[in-house]
């Protein structure tokens, strides 16, 4: 494997903060600052963003920056969407396929992980975990684009997961959902591994939905009506 090149370190470095919260939605920032506060010179960084940009975590400013990706229920629900149909599909491959006896021991130690709301650390180590575990279901598909296309947005989703799982306690439920994908795919049932795998998806998208809307942000807004048309004469 190739070293990790400075737009690489710079890239892994931003992803992780915007993912963790640390660069809150909607936050702006430039090159130069970004540079400034790594110590680089702005090359690495704008290939970083750019990069960034490209997958969906950030998006050009309005003006010479940068903005972290707003987090939006219409947005969220494009990503659990496709989400839906990719994770679907590896799940029913992989119980196609099974898995060898190296990938069942990690699989059976990623389903036991958990978390504590309260404790963001736990929640940082959990979400890893859990980004682990379903990339281990789709790699056992052996279907690479498959694989790399629900990496990046599993990865874009840890903002999502973040703000519910920090808002809700599903630390049980999420890992009775793993315990059942791993079972269907052990036993080879593909339409079951299909199933089960959307369900956990719908239902995290439940969690980040009510999480997202119970806000104080969202329900403060206006509900904007649409103009209401004349009556007609007679």
């Amino acid at each position: 494997m190739p070293p990790e090149s400075l737009s690489d370190t710079v890239y892994t470095h931003l992803r992780s903060q915007i993912t963790r919260l640390e660069i809150p939605p909607g936050s702006s920032f430039t090159e130069a600052r970004i540079a400034a506060d790594l110590g680089l010179s702005k090359t690495p960084v704008r290939d970083a963003l750019t990069r960034l940009r490209h997958e969906g975590f950030v998006t050009v400013d309005a003006g010479s920056g940068y903005r972290a990706a707003d987090v939006t229920i219409k947005d969220t629900r494009e990503l659990f969407a496709l989400r839906v149909l990719l994770e679907g599909e590896a799940a029913s491959q992989a119980a196609a396929r099974s898995v060898g006896l190296e990938d069942l021991r990690t699989l059976e130690e990623l389903c036991s992980s958990t978390y504590t709301p309260a404790d963001a650390t736990s929640v940082d180590r959990f979400l890893e975990a859990n980004t682990v575990f379903h990339l281990m279901v789709a790699s056992a598909s052996a279907s690479r684009r498959l694989t790399q296309t629900l990496e990046i947005i599993l990865v874009q989703m840890e903002r999502l997961f973040r703000i519910g799982l920090l808002l809700s306690s599903r630390a049980d439920e999420i890992v009775h959902e793993h315990q059942d994908l791993l079972q269907a795919i052990l036993a080879g049932d593909s339409e079951r591994a299909r199933r089960v795998a959307v369900d956990q998806v719908r239902a995290s998208q439940r969690m980040v939905v009510d999480a997202l809307v119970s806000s104080d942000d969202v329900t403060r807004l206006p509900i904007n009506l649409p103009p209401l048309k004349a009556a007609a004469d007679g």
